[in-house]
């Protein structure tokens, strides 16, 4: 029963990403999780949610670290979706960056066959431990994924060139910025009305409060780790908007010049491909999750 059990919980073992696609989803799927909590603040446990979904707390956990090159299966994305009451647009996002992923080569050389000599026992005997302690190693690298660590597969560079990867900002009233004006403009996307002065005054606060009570947030007017992947959304070649404007803004505040149009142009793109280059990222030229994540990270504040 022991090697059952263990040889399905290697079998559950996800493919590796190609760039930072898995990062891209593994913040994603975290931001659906964050942003499951309730008014008083809490959320369902990765081992209850791991159950629910049907797979183990180690495997749920590593779907939810960006710093891991591995991402989540689609039907185990569509079920987070469903058991989080995530945003239905995110869907289509998170099914596209599942599709995106290169699956390991496979193991072009057969497996050793045991000498004559071997008998059967050991042999059996042989593999239940090297299963044993692959699984061992396994769940020890995903017990250590918050310790430190000097050279991640896909390190998220934040603009100083920091290995560690860059954190949702915490904007609240009074703040004069870009990323006020950021989260204006995605709140007009989003169908509210504020102006896009760069001001976050009580105006401003009111419909970030009006937006937090719409996605089940905790209204307390303030953007940060839990607010911002329910503001953002994709945007890519062809897009038009205030979505588009507010990339357009930050790209040219991060050293990136793209006119401020609205309009996803050629010129936008190029500015897209090369910060994402320079941070580190995959150059796909669509501002998902990861990009508005650096560009964020990015922007000047006073």
């Amino acid at each position: 029963m022991q090697r059952t059990s263990e040889a399905r919980l290697v079998e559950t073992r996800p493919h590796r990403t190609a760039d930072g696609t898995g990062q891209e989803l593994a913040l994603l799927l975290r931001a659906w999780w964050e942003a499951s909590a309730d008014k008083a603040g809490g959320k369902p446990t990765q081992e209850s949610l791991a159950r629910k979904i049907g797979v183990n707390q180690t495997t749920l956990s590593r779907y939810f670290n960006p710093l891991h090159p591995s991402t989540a299966p689609k039907d185990v994305v569509q079920a987070l979706h469903a058991a989080l009451t995530a945003p239905p647009d995110d869907l289509p996002q998170a099914v596209a960056l599942t599709e995106a992923v290169v699956e390991e080569p496979p193991n072009t050389h057969p497996p050793a066959s045991p000498s004559l000599w071997t008998p059967p026992g050991v042999w059996r005997t042989a593999l239940t431990v090297t299963a044993t302690v692959s699984i061992a190693v396994a769940s020890w690298s995903a017990l250590t994924h918050n310790l430190p660590t000097t050279k991640p597969d896909h390190p998220l560079t934040a603009a100083a060139g920091s290995a560690t990867a860059p954190e949702w900002p915490s904007v609240r009233t009074g703040e004069r910025s870009p990323l006020t004006r950021t989260i204006q403009r995605l709140l007009r996307a989003a169908g509210h009305r504020p102006d896009a002065d760069g001001v976050f005054g009580p105006e401003t606060r009111r419909q970030v409060i009006a937006f937090q009570r719409s996605r089940n947030l905790r209204p307390d007017g303030e953007v940060g780790e839990r607010t911002w992947p329910m503001l953002i959304r994709p945007v890519a070649s062809g897009d038009r908007g205030h979505a588009v404007e507010a990339a357009q803004d930050l790209l040219t505040q991060a050293g990136h010049p793209a006119p401020i149009t609205g309009v996803y142009t050629s010129t936008t793109f190029h500015a897209v491909t090369d910060f994402q280059t320079r941070h580190g990222l995959r150059p796909t030229g669509t501002v998902g999750t990861t990009t508005w994540l650096a560009l964020t990270a990015a922007a000047r504040r006073p």
